[in-house]
């Protein structure tokens, strides 16, 4: 059942509508009728549906509805380390064979292959190509997934390794700060003391057969379900995974499945969860409650109301941040499930480390106005629009809907019982009974929510200072419950009921045109200089997505107005435009799908957005308004310095930060420009300054090329774009960028960092040099990614289980210098920082004079075609390709080459690549220590 997101409104569909019986509140809810649902005699259950976006494309996911809080205590991080050796061996793909058989099909793994476990569940992704070969192979997989995993021992053994190196990873700051408000959460429950990652000591010495023993307690077809969905025959695949399903037996007298219970407590409990690390202060504010069914159309219509609710006090917390003296940097509350058994109404607020009571009663503050004087009617209206606009959207991509998110849906369906009516129905829902949502019904929501301290639990995260005294747990209750006897005004909901065009523009002609049929690209070059490119698409029904750009940017000014020039396009944004502030803006955008952003980068500055088709006069009345319409707002600027100079307040304490500032300074050769962010260094920014930064990149748009792709008519599409884009300003003025003279530094570097008490540690090794700057050149580039990347995995990961992750890339540039800029990073214990490092030059060296093998070759080859294959059915492909395209001048038809490059690519061709992009001649190497290693 699709999620309940707020965004934006106006909608009329004709469609058939459903009997007055099946939207009756207390009716259940009907299945999908394109979803075909199953159960085996066996017990598992079984999800097929065609769908075929992507194109030639099947999901596949195996479901087990068991977790972390079902282990023994000897078994803590069990649940997790079996998905793990689902990856490392089974009945018919040992060892590795899995992952290196799926490679070679182009499949991906991390993005395309891929599991996680949590409380309550295990989930295993698989995204296959739809050919019947590879597809057969896919379902094998699941069927191992579910029955067949070996459990070699060598293969636990390089495991435990891989494992430690993820929980190292999650070692810091946060880990700590939750396992010291948790126990509070969760008091008196078994989700306190099971996270899904375990314990170290338990993952370092569990017993292979303790491992197995969990396998198959708790791996068997009465807990399991098959979801299959993509560009396949139905009927077929429904036989096949009936076939191969049916055969696994049913496990005698089972284990039963517990579902553990949050424990009701009377009292509010307040928890102070510290840390010298911790890189900001939060206060969050929980109601537990009890879990709600989802059965009838009644619930649904609740979680509408509910959604409703949340997104309004939103929009009024958003409104404070705005204020010149904001409570805190942001907030939000919400309504949702905390766990399985339990609800909650929660509050959460990033606050400055001071403010600590002040965040928590301005939160209960705005509860209260809602308890005592109400929503107004204004704010319902525009928040149904939102709903109501969204899933018209929702309804009008039915066909188009990616066969991931189907998947996720029928996963929760499994594993929550959430309702799977199909979007047509959940539409019609809305359409029926939104407009019945009264405010009397959403303003009682507080009573409900917000008890009188039971199930309350209040929890402070702050930074450990010795100049920083935190409130008592009696001033934070009081902070809470204060409000009720407060004398409070009610909200006023200011809106401005104008155009935002007041007076139109004036029209240019388009003179010339172009057409590049090979790619339905067409390009257009009006009056006024502008140019435009077009290319209309089918992939998406309510989508068009655009940018611009013009060669300038924030170096053309000197360094004593840097930050006000990078903050420029913040200093507007926060402002709003023409005669909207930030906050009328947004309402006057209610029941619109639009938005518009402008950038100003090192060389360029333009625009970025999206519009649905139906927006798309409201996306051009937008960029015309940033062009011609910019605003400055006292109040929004010095909101903003306030909420900045708060989220930075404790940013050096956090270990990560401090190494990768010290990787920018260097490779950026000390430049003043290249200066960490600190709260001090804000001061720098000029409102004024930036204004006009920010207008004078804007002043010509002559220079300025735009491009669109998406549900683009050509015949709606060109009024609009003369109207608008052609009625921008002209100043036929010569522009350009400039150098800013940074180089990074040129021989050998090495640097560490001892910083942070966790005993772990982060390599990051570059290489720089000149390139030549070509399409040809840069898809080297990508084929040598993707086997470096694989062999690297190979060797520090699956060989010598010394990292959770290792990545490999190469980053060219072409402005203000061509030059290229290879990365390699992981994480591992402190310990074998060196080893690891010498296995990584190992690799390089070997991928230089070695390169791949025939089959290794092949796998790259087919990743790049099996990506590009579904890349290129994406608005956001093509409007990178075609932007990056025009403004580096190079030829788009080259795009039409790619699997001609990609048929041709030889060994050499990938040996020759790593010579030039791993060069040591100019090569840094830096890496994170613990403080207590120095």
């Amino acid at each position: 059942m699709k999620k309940i997101i707020l965004f934006v409104f106006a909608f009329s569909i004709i469609f058939n509508a459903y009997s007055q019986d099946k939207l009756d509140l207390n009716a259940g809810f009907p299945k999908d009728p394109n979803l075909r649902v199953g159960t085996l005699e066996n017990g598992m259950k079984y999800y097929v549906r065609k769908n075929a976006k992507p194109e030639n494309r099947v999901e596949l996911q195996l479901v087990v509805k068991v977790g972390s809080t079902m282990e023994n205590d000897n078994q803590q991080g069990l649940a997790h380390f079996c998905e793990h050796m689902a990856f490392n061996g089974s009945k018919n793909f040992l060892g590795n064979q899995l992952i290196q058989k799926l490679e070679a099909e182009g499949i991906r793994f991390g993005e395309n292959l891929n599991a996680y476990t949590s409380f309550d569940q295990t989930v295993y992704m698989l995204q296959v190509p739809a050919e019947q070969r590879v597809l057969d192979m896919g379902i094998q997989v699941l069927e191992d997934w579910a029955v067949n995993l070996s459990f070699d021992p060598k293969e636990i053994e390089k495991e435990r390794g891989v494992i430690i190196e993820e929980w190292r990873l999650g070692q810091g700051a946060n880990e700590r700060l939750q396992k010291q408000y948790w126990p509070y959460l969760f008091k008196g429950s078994r989700y306190a003391e099971r996270l899904p990652i375990g314990k170290k000591e338990v993952i370092e010495s569990f017993k292979h057969e303790t491992l197995i023993q969990f396998y198959k307690d708790w791996y068997r077809t009465d807990l399991m379900a098959v979801v299959a969905i993509g560009d396949f025959d139905i009927d077929k695949i429904e036989k096949q995974i009936k076939d191969k399903f049916s055969k696994i037996p049913k496990q005698k007298n089972p284990k039963p499945l517990l579902s553990f219970e949050v424990p009701d407590h009377k009292e509010t409990l307040v928890v102070k969860a510290t840390d010298k690390e911790a890189p900001y202060t939060l206060v969050q504010v929980y109601y537990k409650h009890p879990s709600e069914k989802n059965e009838k159309i009644a619930d649904y219509r609740r979680n509408i109301v509910y959604g409703l609710y949340s997104g309004m006090l939103n929009q009024r917390l958003n409104e404070l941040t705005k204020k010149a003296n904001p409570p805190f940097v942001y907030a939000y509350s919400y309504y949702g499930n905390l766990v399985k058994t339990k609800d909650t109404y929660a509050s959460v607020a990033m606050v400055k480390e001071n403010d600590i009571l002040i965040g928590l009663e301005v939160m209960s503050d705005e509860n209260e106005k809602v308890k005592r004087f109400g929503f107004t009617q204004t704010e319902l209206d525009r928040q149904k629009s939102d709903v109501l606009r969204n899933m018209e959207t929702s309804f009008n991509e039915r066909n188009k809907n990616e066969s991931a998110n189907y998947a996720s849906e029928y996963v929760r369906n499994f594993l929550n019982n959430e309702p799977i009516p199909g979007i047509e129905f959940e539409y019609e829902i809305y359409k029926k009974y939104v407009p019945t949502i009264t405010l009397e019904e959403i303003n009682a929501l507080p009573k409900k929510f917000i008890t009188d301290g039971e199930n309350e639990v209040v929890v402070i995260i702050a930074p450990e200072k010795e100049n920083l005294k935190l409130p008592s747990d009696d001033e934070i209750k009081n902070a809470m419950t204060k409000s009720s006897e407060k004398k409070l005004e009610a909200y006023v909901d200011n809106v401005i009921n104008k155009p935002l065009i007041d007076k139109m523009p004036n029209p240019k002609k388009i003179i010339e045109e172009k057409n590049i049929k090979e790619l339905n690209i067409t390009e257009w070059k009006l009056e006024n200089g502008v140019k435009i490119y077009y290319k209309p698409t089918d992939f998406k029904n309510d989508e068009i997505l655009f940018s611009a750009s013009s060669v300038g940017g924030y170096l053309n000014y000197p360094e004593k107005d840097h930050l006000s020039a990078t903050n420029a396009t913040n200093v507007i944004s926060i402002s709003g435009i023409a005669d909207f502030d930030a906050i009328q803006l947004q309402k006057l955008l209610s029941g619109k799908i639009v938005n518009v952003s402008p950038y100003i980068s090192d060389v360029k500055e333009g625009l970025r957005g999206s519009a649905a088709p139906q927006d798309l006069e409201t996306m051009m009345q937008l960029i015309y308004a940033y062009f011609t319409k910019p605003r400055l707002d006292q109040e929004a600027f010095t909101s903003f310095i306030q909420r900045q100079k708060a989220s930075l307040e404790n940013r050096q304490a956090n270990p990560d930060v401090a190494f990768y500032d010290t990787i920018s300074v260097t490779m950026n050769n000390y430049n003043f420009r290249a200066r960490p962010v600190t709260p001090e260094l804000l001061n720098e920014i000029d409102m004024n300054k930036a204004y006009e930064i920010y207008t004078d990149r804007f002043a010509d748009a002559s220079d300025f090329s735009f491009y669109f792709v998406g549900n683009i008519k050509p015949e709606e599409f060109k009024p609009l774009v003369e109207k608008y884009i052609g009625g921008l300003p002209v100043k036929e003025r010569k522009d350009g960028w400039k150098d800013s003279g940074i180089r990074t530094p040129k021989g050998n570097i090495e640097k560490t960092v001892y910083k942070g008490f966790e005993p772990k540690s982060t390599v990051i090794m570059e290489y720089t040099g000149k390139f030549d700057w070509n399409r040809k050149n840069r898809f080297f580039i990508n084929a040598l990614n993707n086997f470096v990347d694989i062999k690297l995995r190979e060797a520090i990961r699956e060989d010598q289980g010394g990292t959770y992750g290792v990545g490999a890339w190469i980053s060219p540039r072409k402005y203000p210098i061509t030059q290229f800029a290879t990365y390699i990073q992981f994480g591992c214990d402190p310990k074998r920082v060196d080893e690891l490092i010498n296995v990584s030059m190992q690799v390089i060296d070997n991928v230089k004079k070695i390169g791949a093998t025939k089959d290794e070759l092949d796998k790259v080859k087919e990743l790049l075609l099996k990506e590009r294959e579904t890349d290129s059915k994406k608005n956001e492909f093509w409007l990178s390709a075609i932007s990056s395209n025009y403004d580096n001048e190079e030829n788009i038809l080259e795009i039409n080459l790619f699997e001609n490059w990609v048929k041709a690519l030889s060994n050499e061709d990938l040996m020759k690549a790593a010579k030039q992009y791993y060069n040591k001649e100019n090569f840094a190497k830096f890496i994170l220590k613990p403080e207590g290693d120095k």
